[in-house]
């Protein structure tokens, strides 16, 4: 009996120690872990930025099998937001601040604890993006500062767990830009093709690759625009350009932005129509993210030409067939057209 008493104060002076313990501990913590991820900025920051990329790399996800998320209505940007049930309890997510490429602020909640700040730096650095994943709070809950008192402080408790993120993050924008940038092209086919009517914004510049994509994201959706509000729905044209120049000597460029028709629809306001010629017309097909296989490509379908003894004459044309939005990006295709003589 005794003993029993004696175990039973043993036991008691061991919790009040435990208890004291921890609540000598801080509630207040900042521990911030960096790493270079050899990726553009915008790739390491949008991989950030959607809360469906996190079951991908986040560090709890390889510890705890018992994690089931949930997501709101929105999943990037301001206002995204999940949650999650554990056998730890729940949690929940929301991004509460956004600087694009710069910067990314998240509230994240553990049960009915005082939300912590999450809060994402991105920097270009040596050929890549230097990455900054900053946790802190000033009253955090008595159960993590317990734990956190046991493992030698704040830094240990959060520190390795940072670490882990931004090493499986790594891994993850890695793959996904390995992805981004592969291609496959088809060998190339003659086929009889028919005349085509094409509607589109002409455009006389140089051959830079910068200036380019700034007039096709802003001609290429107008063209798109312009169909659908006439009537035409999306399978009654297909997305191209058509060029009548490509001078990389001198540096010229002369081209449209538009529309190949299935259907009749008459130029809009700035807008031109070119006839496509019909007849024999070497062609190719490139899958994979637009600004990537182009010089193989068109080095296939010159090599083509050269091999057969054939002429090649303007106007030559690309289009864009599929949806970019809604296939990955080693999908997306482009189809190569090259008239002969």
């Amino acid at each position: 009996m005794k003993f029993l008493k004696y175990l039973l104060g043993l036991v008691v002076v061991l919790i009040v120690g435990v208890l004291i313990f921890g609540a000598m501990q801080p509630s207040e913590y900042d521990v911030s872990r960096s790493k270079v991820i050899k990726a553009p900025i915008s790739a390491v920051y949008n991989t950030v930025n959607d809360l469906k990329t996190w079951e991908k790399w986040g560090p709890w996800h390889d510890e705890d099998s018992t994690i089931v998320v949930s997501y709101g209505e929105k999943t990037v940007g301001v206002g995204a937001s999940d949650s999650w049930t554990s056998k730890d309890g729940p949690g929940s997510m929301k991004t509460v601040n956004v600087i694009p490429n710069k910067l990314i602020e998240q509230k994240m909640q553990f049960g009915d604890a005082d939300p912590s700040d999450i809060i994402w730096h991105f920097e270009e650095k040596d050929g890549g993006t230097n990455i900054t994943w900053q946790m802190k709070e000033t009253k955090a809950p008595f159960m993590f500062k317990l734990i956190s008192g046991f493992m030698g402080g704040w830094e240990n408790f959060f520190g390795p767990m940072e670490e882990k993120g931004l090493n499986n993050l790594e891994k993850v924008v890695l793959e996904a830009q390995k992805l981004a940038n592969s291609f496959r092209i088809t060998p190339v086919v003659v086929k009889d093709l028919p005349a085509q009517k094409f509607i589109g914004y002409y455009h006389k510049t140089t051959t830079d690759m910068s200036n380019m994509t700034e007039l096709f994201q802003t001609d290429m959706p107008k063209a798109g625009m312009y169909a659908m509000k006439n009537g035409l729905e999306y399978g009654d044209f297909t997305p191209a350009a058509v060029y009548n120049v490509w001078d990389m000597e001198n540096n010229i460029a002369e081209f449209y932005i538009g529309l190949i028709l299935k259907k009749d629809l008459k130029p809009g306001e700035g807008m031109s129509l070119v006839n496509l010629p019909k007849g024999a017309t070497a062609t190719a097909s490139k899958f994979g993210n637009y600004g990537t296989g182009e010089m193989e490509i068109h080095n296939s379908l010159l090599k083509y030409a050269t091999d057969n003894k054939k002429e090649i004459e303007y106007p030559i044309w690309e289009a864009y067939v599929n949806d970019p939005t809604m296939v990955k990006p080693q999908d997306i295709q482009t189809d190569y057209f090259y008239s002969l003589k």
